[in-house]
């Protein structure tokens, strides 16, 4: 994702002129994280991040939410309006009055209408049979690592390949990009496939800000394996022996190293929430749907971000490999 936006905020030279209109953006829908963090009473706070597609919203005490407009994939702590309004900038305060969200001096977002979004999830009754399951996700990691090569955003994926496969993978250069960042994710590629989720909650601390951006590729991978993981412990209840503790040690350990909202969205994904394409993208995967609707619902998570969907994908398929029953 990009950096937060650090121009001179548009609201507060409009408001040297004089003028104080309120302008009121209606919300179409909004996650169930975020209408419960509006519903407390008192929620205030200030604008983290703003972005040309997202704003990110922390209150008080650091519970953290967003707006996005059309085109954004809908989260549980996301608000969906029409647009953004160009006024939004960082260190607004924010404030809840009735249905309404009041931003600043000028902008309000009614609250009243918004539709709350829940994402679908995985049920025992759905789900195909492991083995089914694993021999897909083998056959589609392979599709699309001679689809993407070696080089892009997504170069990561055909090198997990070649793991998964026993191929020897080429060195890389001392101080370079892929030893700094892509090594240490191939490393815990290594261990889930010998070990399972045994060393995650340890292991995983090494992923932890690593990369650029509001959410490390490190943290995406992270958070794209543990988000498969638990809904695979759901889906096939009793069949992998699940130790969240570890996990949530992890994310506590992590709230100091990393951005507040990467944390916040890593934390959610260790919970088995994230961005609606994740949701749809996992349950497909699991019911075993069409090559071509899986292959649509791949396109659908690569919009996330810039590099954001790549390492989440290249993070559900590592954990999809667990099939096999080494999520332990």
């Amino acid at each position: 994702m990009a950096s937060p936006s650090k121009t001179n905020c548009p609201e507060e030279i409009f408001n040297r002129r004089g003028k104080s209109e309120l302008f009121t953006w209606r919300a179409r829908s909004i996650g169930a994280k975020a209408k419960s963090l509006l519903a407390t009473p008192g929620f205030s706070g200030q604008i983290l991040a703003a972005l040309s597609d997202v704003a990110y919203l922390s209150g008080k005490d650091g519970d953290i939410l967003w707006l996005v407009r059309e085109g954004v994939p809908l989260h549980r702590r996301g608000i969906l309006v029409s647009f953004m309004p160009r006024s939004l900038c960082l260190g607004q305060n924010f404030f809840v009055e009735g249905h309404s969200l009041r931003i600043g001096r000028d902008t309000a977002v009614d609250l009243s209408q918004a539709a709350e979004w829940k994402p679908d999830t995985p049920r025992p009754a759905e789900t195909g049979p492991l083995a089914k399951v694993n021999d897909c996700v083998r056959q589609l990691l392979e599709a699309i690592s001679v689809a993407i090569g070696d080089d892009g955003p997504g170069r990561v994926i055909p090198m997990i390949s070649s793991i998964v496969n026993g191929r020897n993978l080429a060195s890389f250069p001392p101080g370079s990009w892929s030893n700094q960042v892509v090594s240490p994710i191939l490393d815990l590629v290594r261990l889930w496939l010998s070990e399972g989720l045994a060393q995650v909650g340890t292991r995983g601390r090494e992923l932890v800000g690593l990369g650029q951006g509001l959410t490390p590729c490190g943290e995406d991978f992270l958070g794209g394996l543990l988000f498969t993981a638990y809904w695979l412990n759901k889906a096939y209840p009793g069949y992998f022996r699940w130790e969240p503790q570890p996990i949530f040690d992890l994310i506590d350990w992590a709230r100091t190293r990393t951005h507040p909202i990467s944390h916040a969205i890593l934390g959610d994904l260790a919970k088995g929430q994230g961005p609606e394409p994740l949701h749809d993208l996992v349950l497909m995967l699991l019911k075993g749907e069409d090559p071509g609707q899986v292959m649509a619902g791949i396109n659908r998570l690569l919009r996330v971000g810039h590099t954001t969907g790549w390492y989440m994908l290249a993070g559900v398929l590592t954990g999809m490999l667990s099939v096999d029953g080494k999520l332990n």
